[in-house]
């Protein structure tokens, strides 16, 4: 935009100091507006240059916002060229139809209207820059972390939803122990992870900007709402990759001593179960893997919880 100006305000220069037998002041704002429609069109003819440059930079950061911007412009381009395409309609068909030119068919098509279809190439573009706005701020980032937790910087939801990558994507999981047992659910069907295997049913992606405790609260809020001044605490943090996903996660436990809160939850297949009864299926491919890693611990947890409780 920055280089698209520079040519716009050059063209301006070099037309004020045209003569005016070379360009009659009639003619001056149509001269103007085919001469930034040659500059607009040799953009648009090199635009897939333009998008390759930054694609093949080698910064990762911000290089995807340098593309959307590349295309946001060249939207604008496609909507000035538009305009002028109907201009030069009218114009022939004008020529066809009306000549000679009265006076105020003459300074509307070479005086006023060139002008107006700047106005209009504006309003257009900021129209659609307060509705794709509107639209980015539902879109849900992702922070990319290091093993030590560390942001390092963020992506769309839909990468970390529909493919591995090399990155880290942070996720929080809330256990719920109840008197001495574990509630578990059937993940959907569809989970590229695990899916409809029985595991820990709060469980989701941190949102970029979002602290530990606010997606805690994000999660409890949204599938346990009824549940008053839950109160999940932390319990260790470490790395999970296999083929399908590669994550760093923070382990959360939730105690909840009514067990008749739990059944107002709507989770797939949810319950209580024993100790034992986990024990009895593990291996079995019942389970998903991550909880598999996590029982061990959460067990030895439980087990703490129930010494203490008795004595």
């Amino acid at each position: 935009m920055l280089y698209l100006c520079t040519c716009l305000l050059s063209v301006l220069f070099v037309a004020s100091i045209v003569p005016g037998e070379a360009v009659p002041r009639r003619v001056f704002s149509v001269t103007l507006e085919l001469v930034i429609s040659l500059l607009a069109l040799l953009l648009l003819l090199h635009k897939k240059k333009f998008i390759n440059y930054y694609l093949k930079r080698k910064e990762t950061n911000g290089k995807q916002l340098f593309v959307q911007g590349t295309e946001s412009t060249f939207v604008a381009i496609n909507i000035y060229l538009l305009l002028v395409f109907l201009h030069f309609i009218s114009v022939i068909i004008c020529c066809i139809f009306f000549r000679p030119f009265s006076v105020g068919l003459s300074n509307a098509l070479f005086q006023y209207i060139p002008p107006v279809l700047f106005a209009l190439t504006i309003l257009f573009n900021q129209l659609g820059i307060c509705y794709f706005n509107k639209l980015a701020s539902r879109t849900e980032y992702f922070p990319i972390v290091n093993a030590r937790g560390e942001v390092i910087g963020k992506t769309l939801a839909t990468e970390a939803f529909h493919s591995k990558t090399t990155h880290i994507f942070p996720i929080i999981r809330i256990a719920i122990i109840s008197n001495g047992m574990l509630y578990l659910s059937r993940r959907p069907s569809f989970y590229s992870l695990d899916g409809d295997k029985m595991d820990i049913p709060l469980e989701s992606y941190l949102r970029f900007g979002e602290n530990l405790t606010e997606g805690c609260n994000r999660i409890l809020r949204k599938r346990l709402p009824y549940l008053k001044s839950p109160n999940p605490t932390f319990s260790i943090m470490y790395r999970f990759e296999n083929e399908v996903t590669n994550r760093l996660i923070y382990l959360y436990i939730l105690d909840i001593d009514d067990e008749s809160l739990l059944n107002k939850s709507h989770f797939t297949d949810g319950k209580l179960w024993q100790l034992q009864q986990i024990e009895q299926n593990l291996g079995c491919g019942y389970f998903s893997e991550c909880f598999e890693n996590e029982f061990d611990y959460l067990k030895d947890i439980i087990d703490i919880k129930e010494k203490y409780k008795v004595s």
